[in-house]
């Protein structure tokens, strides 16, 4: 390759390497009924993100005031669904290891 078109190296790069993907065998796990569980059912499971003193009282203040229609922690749910899709691998990693968890 030369430097004489970046951008046209860069889509051959980017073309190889997506048949590169094409050609792994595709996992016999179906995540499907994960992706549709994240977001749905019984909120029973919690986790924590340390935040400065600033944000708590942000994140107070939201769920508190009438004056702005969000809530704050379903917006961080929509946000760790919309990571799941961008990282399916990790997503089918942690499903298969939850599948685990549940045998025992």
């Amino acid at each position: 390759m030369s430097n004489d078109n970046p951008f046209g190296e860069a889509m051959d790069e980017a073309s190889e390497e997506k048949d590169r993907e094409d050609q792994q065998p595709a996992s016999d796990f179906d995540t499907e009924p994960y992706y549709d569980a994240l977001n749905t059912g019984v909120k029973d499971h919690t986790i924590g993100v340390s935040v400065s003193e600033e944000m708590h009282q942000f994140w107070r203040e939201l769920q508190d005031t009438d004056d702005v229609d969000v809530d704050p922690a379903q917006s961080i749910r929509n946000h760790l669904e919309n990571l799941a899709h961008r990282h399916p691998d990790v997503f089918e990693r942690a499903m298969r290891k939850l599948e685990i968890d549940r045998e025992m």
